[in-house]
């Protein structure tokens, strides 16, 4: 297997690559993100469920809280109710387990957990735990009488499964680095109160080499000379690159005028992840229609030739879709609840042999999916962890205007000082979906807004109306009922009209 990572610096984006097949793109958000660190303050409790919404700045959402995710804070007690342990306005320390959504905020936790290359430092935590993928019985032994020499006192460790057959100084100094680290975030806890980021990922390449860089990789392409040194500054810093693996891994800039995300691909993968429809061989296709937690699937024969059996046709149709499936539930990051409708089979022993197949090949996949159940109706319904946003929210959504922010992002991929970027600009048209200032309205194309004049009757004029010439109208009494005008300029009007009054 031939696993290589791209890395576009100046993009802030990377994908993983196995045998030329696009297998995951990774990207940093620039607001919440799975391991952030915040001071946050206690807006709202709800007793009724036991959670609580805690402000984490002023312009963003608030984030969701259980009684169950504030363990740190019972102190051994048993408490079912969670006004017991938090009250409007208190401070606490948080970070985020989930990402937001379109309509919901990030999930939040009190137990605080520090990312290392090798360990994870649990400071409110008091226990010792090995990865689950570490399977030699030796080796978790040694590792756990090593974590429990190393262990700082009432913290816990955990050991992740990139510390097999490292030497004892490497893991020290991971955990050195990872202490520091939180006497950093206890000081600045001290000294600030109000809603704070304290801690955030936002080095790419640092998150790449921690947590998706093993041996099996061959070969690191960046298209930046700074991003290089930084590669071999983290590589050297965790001793990734050593006698064992220095011939195996190479490391290339790429400096060619060619766009990286064109040359290996990558926005075109982007651009089909974002497609509905997926073409299977030999002529069927698969429907993919995703919403905030659900994901429906729809497996079609189309025009499947292969076989001249029908039975063994939809078997063969269904064995494609699932691979297919696979592949697709990990490059769009597909997460929740996922319904599969594949092509209605008569035996159950055909039924069995492709959830087999399925499963299989769903154990690939690091994020965990499970199948729950073959209906009645031969739905198969799984569930697959949230890690982050889906490529869909990454690339579809935007958080303030709902404009697509496919062409926003996809505006950096385009060479730099070419003129297609201005004349793309020059192209983008309003959104149907955009909400403005006085009305929500949704159109049903994409059109541009064109200037209105409106003149009122006499009979209003002075009792309604402010004027900036006789042609352009402003209602300041009941905004609604404006037609469309500039925020920029209704603000400015209405600026100049105070300091009259």
């Amino acid at each position: 297997m031939i696993k290589k990572i791209v890395i576009s610096h100046y993009n802030n984006l990377a994908a993983i690559v196995e045998n030329n097949k696009i297998q995951e793109i990774i990207t940093v958000s620039n607001l919440y993100q799975v391991n952030d660190i915040y001071i946050g303050t206690v807006e709202k409790i709800f007793s009724s469920i036991n959670a609580a919404f805690i402000k984490l700045n002023k312009s963003g959402k608030s984030g969701f809280i259980h009684i169950n995710d504030v363990k740190p804070l019972k102190k051994g007690k048993h408490i079912k109710n969670i006004e017991e342990i938090l009250s409007i306005n208190q401070i606490i320390l948080v970070q985020i387990t989930k990402e937001p959504t379109v309509y919901k905020g990030p999930r939040l936790t009190a137990n605080i957990h520090l990312h290392g290359k090798y360990l994870v430092l649990m400071p409110f935590c008091n226990t010792i735990c090995i990865s689950h993928k570490i399977y030699d019985y030796n080796e978790r032994t040694y590792l756990h009488s090593l974590a429990i020499l190393l262990k700082p006192g009432k913290m816990g460790l955990l050991i992740k499964s990139s510390a097999q057959g490292i030497q004892e100084h490497i893991i020290l100094n991971d955990l050195d680095h990872l202490k520091k680290q939180w006497n950093f975030i206890e000081k600045a806890i001290i000294n600030h109160s109000s809603p704070l980021l304290l801690y955030k990922d936002e080095d790419l390449i640092k998150k790449i080499i921690r947590d998706f860089y093993d041996n099996n990789v061959t070969k690191i392409v960046i298209d930046s000379k700074e991003g290089l040194n930084r590669l071999n500054y983290y590589l050297y810093k965790w001793n990734c690159i050593s006698t064992s693996t220095d011939q195996n891994t190479s490391l290339q800039l790429y400096n060619q005028q060619k766009c990286i995300l064109d040359q290996f691909h990558i926005k075109h993968a982007i651009n089909n992840a974002l497609k509905p429809k997926v073409k299977l061989p030999y002529g069927g296709h698969i429907i993919i229609e995703s919403n905030e937690a659900l994901t429906v699937i729809d497996v079609n024969s189309g025009s499947f030739n292969k076989s001249g059996n029908s039975k063994e046709a939809i078997l063969k149709t269904n064995f494609y879709a699932a691979i297919e499936i696979a592949y697709q539930l990990k490059i769009r990051n597909i997460n929740g609840v996922i319904i599969i409708d594949f092509i209605d089979m008569s035996s159950q022993g055909d039924q069995l042999q492709l959830l087999e197949h399925f499963n299989k090949l769903l154990k690939l996949d690091s994020a965990k999916p499970q199948i729950v159940q073959l209906s009645e109706l031969g739905l198969v319904e799984l569930t697959r962890r949230r890690r982050g946003k889906s490529l869909r929210e990454l690339f579809m959504n935007d958080r303030n205007f709902r404009i697509n922010s496919t062409d926003r992002k996809f505006i950096k991929f385009i060479d730099n000082n070419t003129k297609d970027s201005r004349k793309y600009y020059d192209k983008l048209n309003t959104y149907k979906n955009i909400q403005y200032l006085f009305f929500n309205k949704k159109f049903k194309k994409h059109l541009v807004l064109k200037k209105k004049y409106f003149k009122p009757g006499k009979i209003f004029i002075n009792q309604y109306f402010d004027y900036i010439d006789k042609i352009n109208p402003i209602q300041l009494l009941h905004p609604k009922a404006n037609y469309i005008i500039p925020l920029q300029l209704y603000c400015k009007l209405v600026g100049n009209r105070l300091k009259v009054i």
